[in-house]
């Protein structure tokens, strides 16, 4: 198949046909919802295929571990990390490793206009903006490119991103590399960036913006916030079940196309370690539940399993059931049945707040409960299939 070929729901956006391209004649254009797909300058290209040889959507194959992977609780024990976190500190954790000997950390973070990106980091201070949540589909430009430069030269190197990233940057690589540490994120379906960066712009509405919380634990980590803190006017806090941008994210409204049956899920990880929240932790390890947040990990490799060992998190081993509260892990959400009629008004919508009153403002409930039963449906059936495997 070529890179071309490929539909948008099949298209995860992840950039490796761009960031391989010997003729940089492949770039990443934006269509009316906001997402990124590969456009080839067929004046340039030479057909060498490196493109389809890398793209991860195209070469996916189911791979079973010969035994499920290390699934572990975690808890950073430094009370300041953990409370500025979105979940345990275990980010954090695994890149003050990273950091202290030397090496860079890559992932998500915030530009100056509040759009979302990847970038590096090589100190703590730097460090700050890559952590926490980013409910929005990161724009990776070059960064393979510059992760591949920093191991060559011998540095160790943390990348962080959702599955398809990872799947990415591994295929653009080509090889393993014992100095590069992959962390995942499990992921419930990456947002429209254009969506974002219309709805911040709105939300700020002339006040400048000094900080992004999309998962403020004001109100507890069972009660996550979404948060913007103004400098010259105080905040805004809503539940993310109130606010309209994350009741799209939560619906799965405003989700790239590819979503929606994401060949990223267990066990296609692609990462030394896959990063999530510890929900129903209260079941599984009752003892670490404080309410102040806590992860569950779990570990794929050896090199995984030895950044862990060299952490000081603090950690306990659960069964594979205690992932269960993490459905995403396991089965793509299932996407909003309005998904293309909202595409559609919010491209004839003067303002986005307009279409996402529209579709959010009573309906939210009655459409999470029916997509979360998709969702449990088919979770069910995966599970099935996994435990059949491994009998």
């Amino acid at each position: 198949m070529k890179i071309e070929e490929l539909k948008h729901s099949d298209c995860c956006g992840c950039e490796s046909c761009a960031n391989i391209c010997p003729q940089n004649c492949i770039s990443m254009v934006r269509d009316a919802e906001g997402f990124s797909y590969p456009k080839i300058n067929h004046e340039k290209c030479i057909k060498c295929g490196k493109c389809e040889k890398v793209c991860p959507s195209i070469n996916a194959r189911e791979n079973f571990p010969a035994q499920i992977p290390p699934i572990l609780v975690v808890i950073n024990p430094d009370e300041k990390v953990r409370r500025h976190s979105s979940s345990g500190g275990a980010f954090s954790a695994f890149s003050e490793l990273i950091l202290k000997d030397g090496g860079i950390i890559f992932g998500a973070g915030f530009d100056e206009n509040w759009h979302v990106k990847h970038m590096s980091a090589e100190n703590f201070d730097e460090l700050e903006n890559l952590r926490g949540s980013k409910y929005v589909q990161s724009k990776i430009g070059d960064i393979y490119k510059r992760v591949k430069s920093e191991l060559e030269s011998g540095r160790k190197v943390l990348f962080s991103g959702v599955p398809c990233q990872c799947a990415g940057l591994k295929n653009f690589l080509g090889k393993d590399y014992e100095n590069l540490l992959t962390v995942g994120i499990m992921c419930h379906g990456v947002p429209s960036p254009l969506l974002w960066e219309s709805y911040i712009k709105w939300l700020g509405r002339g006040h400048e913006i000094s900080r992004v919380n999309f998962r403020s634990k004001r109100f507890g980590w069972n009660n996550n916030h979404f948060e913007i803190t103004f400098k010259d006017c105080g905040y805004y806090v809503k539940s993310n079940m109130s606010d309209f941008y994350l009741q799209g994210f939560l619906l799965s409204t405003t989700q790239r196309p590819s979503c929606g049956s994401c060949k990223f899920k267990f066990p296609n990880l692609n990462c030394d370690i896959l990063l999530g929240d510890a929900w129903g932790i209260q079941n599984f390890a009752p003892e670490m539940f404080d309410n102040r947040g806590a992860s569950i990990i779990v570990v794929n490799t050896n090199i995984g399993v030895n950044y862990v060992n060299k952490t000081k998190l603090i950690f306990k081993i659960v069964p594979l059931k205690a992932i269960i509260n993490n459905a995403l892990f396991f089965v793509s959400s299932a996407e909003d049945e309005r998904r293309q009629d909202f595409f559609d008004e919010l491209a004839k919508s003067n303002l986005p707040i307009n279409t996402m009153q529209k579709f959010f403002l009573q309906d939210f409930s009655k459409i999470s409960r029916k997509n979360n039963q998709v969702t449990s449906e088919r979770l069910s059936q995966r599970i099935e299939e996994i435990v059949k495997h491994y009998k």
